[in-house]
This record gives C-alpha cells, sequence and structure tokens, in this order.
C-alpha cells in the first residue's frame, strides 16, 4: 500500500503537469485534492500560491484572488511575497480595477524590486501611472525598461515600451525625445502593429505642431497597414479636426457625420460638436 505521502506527491505532480499543458481544469482538480491533504499551513499556502496561477491562467481573477489571499491568511512570512503581490497585481488589472492593483504591484515591488521576473511588474505598474495621467511615475518605470528589454530581446516588450515612452515625452512635452523614439520604431521594422502605433505616435506630435496636412497623411498610413487599428475613433478624431483647421468644412462634415454615428457617446463628440457648431455660424 502507497504511503500518504508518497500519494500527495503523486496528485502534486499530476496538478503540476497539467498546469504545464494547459490542462487547467484537471490542475485546479488536483490541487483541491492535494490540499485536503496536507495539515500544516506553510503547506497549505504552497498549493493555495500555485493554484493562483491556475486560476489567473483560466482569467477566473475572483478566484486567483482568492487563492494568493488564503497564502497570505496561512502563512503571512511565505518566503515568495512578491510573487504573491504580483498575481494578485495583475489579477486586479483584470478585474480592471486599477486602485488594488496599483496597491499591490507597489507591495509586490517593496518584496523584490531587482530579480528579472520583477521587470513584468515595472511595466504593469508603469502602464497604470500612465493610464492615470501620472506621467512623471510613469516615467522612471518605462525609461528603466527601455534599457532592459532592449538588452534582453524581448520585442513585444521592448516595442511597447518605447511606445509609451514616446507618449509620455510628448505629454511632458519633450517633442524631439518622443519623435526619436516614434522613429526609431519605424525604423527598426518590427510587426505592424507597432509600425503603426509609432505612425500614430506622429500624428500626435504632428497635430500638436498643426501641420494637420502630416496629420492626415499619417492617419491614411495607419488605417492601411492596420485596418483593425486598436483607436480608430482618435485617427478619426484627428482626421476630422485636421480638415477642420485647414478650413476644408466639407471634407469635415463629411467625418463628423460619420464619427457621430461610429461613435455617439464617444471621448470627443463634444469637441467635434463644437467645430461642427462653428462650421454652420460661419456659412
Amino acid at each position: 500500500m502507497k504511503k500518504k505521502t508518497d500519494i500527495f506527491r503523486e496528485v502534486l505532480k499530476k496538478a503540476r503537469d497539467s498546469f504545464e499543458k494547459e490542462h487547467y481544469e484537471r490542475s485546479v482538480t488536483m490541487y483541491l485534492r492535494a490540499r485536503k491533504m496536507v495539515h500544516s499551513k506553510k503547506d497549505r499556502a504552497i498549493i493555495w500560491a500555485e493554484l493562483s496561477w491556475v486560476y489567473y491562467r483560466m482569467s477566473d481573477y475572483n478566484k486567483a484572488i482568492m487563492a494568493a489571499e488564503n497564502v497570505l491568511q496561512d502563512n503571512p512570512q511565505y518566503k515568495a511575497l512578491a510573487d504573491i503581490y504580483r498575481i494578485l497585481g495583475f489579477s486586479y488589472i483584470g478585474l480592471k480595477d486599477i486602485v488594488s492593483a496599483e496597491h499591490m504591484l507597489v507591495q509586490s515591488l517593496h518584496h523584490d524590486s531587482d530579480s528579472d521576473k520583477q521587470k513584468f511588474v515595472k511595466y504593469e505598474l508603469g502602464k497604470l501611472y500612465f493610464i492615470q495621467g501620472d506621467y512623471d511615475k510613469a516615467f522612471p518605470y518605462f525609461n528603466e525598461l527601455y534599457t532592459v528589454f532592449k538588452e534582453t530581446n524581448v520585442e513585444d516588450y521592448m516595442y511597447s515600451t518605447m511606445f509609451y515612452l514616446g507618449f509620455i515625452y510628448y505629454y511632458l512635452n519633450n517633442i524631439e525625445s518622443a519623435r526619436h523614439l516614434f522613429n526609431q520604431i519605424i525604423t527598426e521594422k518590427p510587426k505592424d502593429e507597432y509600425i503603426a502605433s509609432a505612425y500614430y505616435g506622429l500624428a500626435y506630435l504632428e497635430y500638436h505642431e498643426k501641420n494637420f496636412m502630416n496629420v492626415i497623411s499619417l492617419c491614411e498610413k495607419i488605417i492601411t497597414i492596420r485596418e483593425d487599428f486598436f483607436d480608430k475613433e482618435s485617427i478619426g478624431f484627428l482626421t476630422a479636426s485636421s480638415y477642420f483647421q485647414l478650413g476644408r468644412h466639407d471634407i469635415f462634415l463629411e467625418f463628423y457625420s460619420q464619427m457621430i454615428k461610429s461613435y455617439p457617446n464617444g471621448r470627443y463628440r463634444s469637441e467635434l460638436d463644437n467645430m461642427y457648431n462653428s462650421t454652420n455660424k460661419s456659412t
């Protein structure tokens, strides 16, 4: 007859193997079975920690948070607290709870800011600050990560970091540094999505400098490269507004009609309506 410890090891191995093979439902079943077989809180904490990542991969963020919180409850001195706070932060991002996510990611860096894996915590934290418009806080993270991802050749994160850093420079009114980064992305010829995003950044710079014909040309390039571009609403606004600024009210009115139809409660509705009303007054 097998010893209980041998059975436990077999169940735990099956849980881990299933996780590696992305058989998450089976992995959960095996982990929960293993949890019932242990009596030490420290041992339970280890199982909860591993289970939290399974739930996260399943996009079941509430259960991932529950499992991670159980780790902290069973063993407040858990040896990898940075990992627990990281999974909590990532899970709150999945739930779009920015305040809680920021708190957890800061806690993760408090326990470990040097490990290579923590660069992803810094990346997500930088994004949260960027989303909130706190560019001074976002800048040091992306500035550091630009070098880190460049050295490790993590392409997706590198070009995404360059994109965010370029816009941070733009919002902090460092136009030349922003232009340099966006042009660098285009020169290095990565995936189409990053090239389109770089042109998107340049379109904002040209709009800032009132080079409206350049804005229109860049917006056309973006849609040609990526018809499913992630922010077509802004592309439409930049184009419509540029035609308005150039005095081409006939073309502006065409874009205005398209925009209010596609985005009736869009982010730019008020500005577009003001332009439209101004156009009617001048005719």
